[in-house]
């Protein structure tokens, strides 16, 4: 059976201007109704699942994810349905990995003991920035005080990893105001011990996205690319200081306190999902549900995505995970999952990377280098 879901939370007290996910403001009067169809789309797929597999006997779920949305914002008692419907179906390992997304204005006490007493032992604030100019220019909803009043109560709860999620490439943003938002993520992690992880991506604007109204395509309002990799290098020098371990182009942990449901992800496992738009991957088809919310409520059982992955897509996407972690990929490992060396295959690509410093080959692995990372999207495209 499967070991990893992911349930989609899509109700949000506001929807950022940089936002393309399924998230919606002002529909929380849906909530009761649409943790019904979830219930409901829980137990019609994973009996379906256990008629075609089987009794799912001693297998453990090890990672569950809310994610939206902002599924801190929901009635705590909705996500404990979620996790019991989950739990009736596939019981969950002892170690059981749970984690709730959240913005920090959504967090009360109250909140954090429901959340605990339910078992959710990871919270993932995103905060993005401790600046009030930069919330306020990327369409955030929330100020600088709310994120540090919202961080300060979620380390405090003895929740067993804060997870803290920033951005950078924000238009008005500059190497030096990003360093003081690291500067208080740190801070934070000296403080409490349980602020064990730290995400921080760099801005990506879909075609249409309403933060472009402000600040158009292209002006002096978002950093230069060397600004932007310079961005990259303070993120990567000041965790790396603080004792934080790059674990993934975008992610950094304490030793040991990786995102056990990310690594799934990276790690190309199969993984369930529940709730509109959700993506799941299991037996070798990655498929959707509805983006649409109405649509998706009246049919949750529906794909509006279904992608079979064949042999050479599969192999292009264990490229493409693999080089994202930082350990990279190993080459023996991948030669005998996928029956040809990558170093012969792609040797024009590999040596003329290595040349630009931006790739390399050490102990066994395939692996982008430091200088490599910024760039990692236009790195991997020349694999396929």
């Amino acid at each position: 059976m499967v070991s990893h879901a992911y349930v989609h939370i899509p109700f949000c007290s506001h929807k950022c201007d940089f936002c393309d996910f399924a998230a919606f403001a002002g529909l929380d009067h849906l909530t009761g109704e649409y943790e019904q169809v979830v219930l409901q789309e829980i137990d019609d797929r994973l009996n379906a699942l256990r008629e075609k597999r089987g009794d799912p006997g001693e297998s453990r779920l090890h990672s569950i994810f809310f994610g939206g949305g902002t599924p801190g914002l929901v009635e705590p008692r909705v996500l404990g349905a979620m996790l019991e419907k989950l739990g009736s179906h596939i019981k969950p390992a002892s170690d059981v990995e749970i984690t709730l997304e959240t913005t920090p204005h959504a967090i009360t006490r109250e909140k954090l003991a429901k959340w605990i007493e339910f078992g959710i032992n990871r919270i993932s604030i995103g905060v993005e920035s401790f600046l009030d100019e930069e919330l306020k220019a990327m369409g955030r909803d929330h100020t600088s005080a709310q994120a540090f009043k919202g961080l300060e109560l979620a380390c405090e709860s003895g929740v067993e990893v804060v997870a803290l999620d920033l951005m950078y490439g924000l238009p008005t943003q500059t190497v030096e105001s990003f360093a003081q938002s690291l500067a208080s993520a740190t801070e934070f992690a000296a403080g409490y011990k349980n602020l064990l992880h730290v995400s921080a991506y760099g801005l990506h604007l879909a075609q249409n996205s309403p933060l472009y109204s402000r600040f158009p395509r292209g002006t002096e309002a978002y950093p230069a690319d060397n600004v932007y990799v310079d961005m990259f290098e303070t993120l990567v020098e000041t965790l790396e200081n603080a004792g934080f371990e790059h674990y993934e182009v975008s992610n950094f942990a304490r030793p040991g306190k990786q995102s056990i449901h990310n690594l799934a992800y990276w790690n190309n496992a199969e993984y369930l999902a529940f709730g509109v738009s959700a993506h799941r991957y299991l037996e070798g088809v990655r498929s959707s549900n509805w983006r649409s919310l109405k649509r998706y409520m009246r049919d949750p059982l529906g794909d509006e995505t279904v992608d079979v992955i064949d042999e050479q897509t599969r192999c292009r996407e264990a490229i493409m995970l693999g080089l994202r972690l930082r350990r990279g990929i190993d080459i023996a490992s991948f030669a005998n999952e996928y029956g040809f060396d990558l170093t012969e295959r792609f040797s024009t690509e590999i040596e003329r990377f290595s040349r630009a410093g931006l790739m390399e080959i050490a102990d066994g692995r395939l692996i982008l280098t430091r200088k490599g990372v910024p760039v990692s999207n236009s790195v991997i495209a020349a694999f396929f």
